[in-house]
């Protein structure tokens, strides 16, 4: 073969199996690139769920520290609150129900707990004597005698006006029953129990001595319970009462329940009806 036929010609391209070796690595690898970028996509979506997720709970955070920084401003620097039926002042928003118990009314924390009355705030803490809660303004309290509550045969005597006066002072709209001045009766919402929300009238007929001695017992309407003399709280101590049934008409029944340890209780109107509180949430 002449020198310009040699120059002029080109080997053809292999066919062969090194040609399909060469093809074959190329569509490896870029099977392998696709899957690692399916896999830096898939890491990318997780990594913006999870942001989404922390960002929804910074801005549940934001939200709440608004909201406590909102109600911050509108309570007062002083919180004015009551227990028993006496009225205190604190700058303290932190307490617990045993520290509010010593400190505002002396008693003893193993015989009695805190519960709250406000209408709004209503909360019975007995057996959380230790855990702290924030203290609202205006908030109300009585103090809770954790002992049974006696049963006794003894009639009430007549009542006197500061009675009535302390219950205004709670809310109730006390009235005298008609030709019974010394029987006093109001409405009322039974707080507790398994009684709790039932509208009532409740009577009592307080000793003209109030508040040195208290109220023998407390008259209901409507009947909750048949006729027992003897027995204990709840069903015990229940006997018709005639007086209020023949002043107002209905079903009222006497349930005697004295008030225990009187003589070493805080003599408030506030007092004694924390023992009425705690009559129902006993049924």
């Amino acid at each position: 073969m002449s020198e310009a036929n040699q120059e002029g010609h080109k080997e053809p391209i292999e066919a062969g199996p090194k040609g399909h070796e060469a093809c074959g690595h190329d569509e490896v690898k870029a099977l392998h690139d696709i899957e690692e970028a399916k896999a830096d996509i898939d890491k990318a979506k997780d990594e913006i769920q999870h942001g989404m997720q922390d960002l929804d709970a910074a801005e549940h955070k934001l939200e709440a520290a608004e909201e406590e920084l909102e109600e911050a401003h509108h309570h007062p620097k002083i919180i004015h609150f009551s227990v028993d039926g006496e009225d205190y002042e604190t700058e303290q928003r932190k307490w617990t129900p045993n520290e509010i118990i010593k400190e505002f009314s002396g008693l003893d924390v193993a015989t009695h707990y805190l519960v709250e009355t406000d209408p709004h705030h209503q909360a019975n803490f007995q057996g959380k004597g230790d855990v702290p809660f924030r203290l609202h303004d205006h908030a109300s309290f009585q103090v809770i005698s954790v002992g049974p509550a006696p049963v006794s045969d003894g009639t009430a005597r007549t009542g006197v006006p500061c009675f009535i006066a302390g219950l205004k002072s709670l809310g109730f709209n006390p009235a005298i029953a008609p030709g019974k001045t010394e029987h006093v009766y109001f409405d009322y919402e039974i707080p507790t129990g398994k009684f709790a929300g039932q509208q009532i009238k409740l009577g009592l007929v307080v000793p003209g001595d109030f508040p040195m001695t208290s109220p023998r017992g407390v008259h209901v309407s409507p009947r909750f319970y048949p006729n027992q003399g003897g027995g204990e709280h709840p069903r015990g101590g229940i006997h018709d009462s005639a007086d209020f049934q023949n002043a107002l008409g209905g079903e009222w029944q006497y349930w005697s329940r004295p008030y225990k340890n009187w003589g070493a209780a805080k003599k408030a109107v506030a007092t004694y009806m924390s023992h009425v509180w705690k009559l129902w949430d006993t049924q």
